[in-house]
């Protein structure tokens, strides 16, 4: 029986997992250092005991504050003409403009799930373009 060569994505996952490991060792060594030069201060267990409450009171402010879910979105490829100010017109509607290709007439775009492609046709024709046909949904 044949061995067969591991696949290049695999060794890839593989290295890539070695060098975030290493980078884990690295911080946890660095956080280490600065912990025992602080700690043999005058004040040291303090201000580690201090430093330790304000990153905890960070990290809970930081999940109050931000958002828990990125509102759902539709990714779109649509052939439309013209493409110029697009951008513009599109980000009114809270409609990114991902990539833009004059020579196709191809426009990639993310949408909120919400807006369906007759909303998003109309939308675009309103704004003064051609559609080459209806906007096809990606993800």
């Amino acid at each position: 029986m044949e061995h067969s060569k591991p696949s290049s994505r695999r060794a890839h996952h593989w290295r890539r997992d070695a060098v975030e490991l290493a980078a884990v060792f690295l911080s946890v060594t660095a956080a280490d250092l600065v912990a025992k030069i602080v700690a043999r201060g005058p004040d040291g267990p303090a201000v580690l005991a201090a430093s330790a409450v304000a990153l905890v009171a960070v990290a809970l402010l930081h999940t109050w504050w931000s958002p828990h879910a990125p509102p759902p979105t539709t990714l779109w490829r649509v052939r439309a003409a013209p493409l110029a100010h697009t951008h513009a017109a599109l980000a009114d509607h809270e409609i990114t403009l991902l990539s833009l290709h004059p020579g196709t007439g191809e426009l990639f775009l993310r949408t909120p799930r919400s807006l369906s492609p007759g909303a998003l046709a109309g939308l675009l024709t309103a704004t003064g373009h051609t559609l080459a046909d209806s906007p096809t949904r990606i993800a």
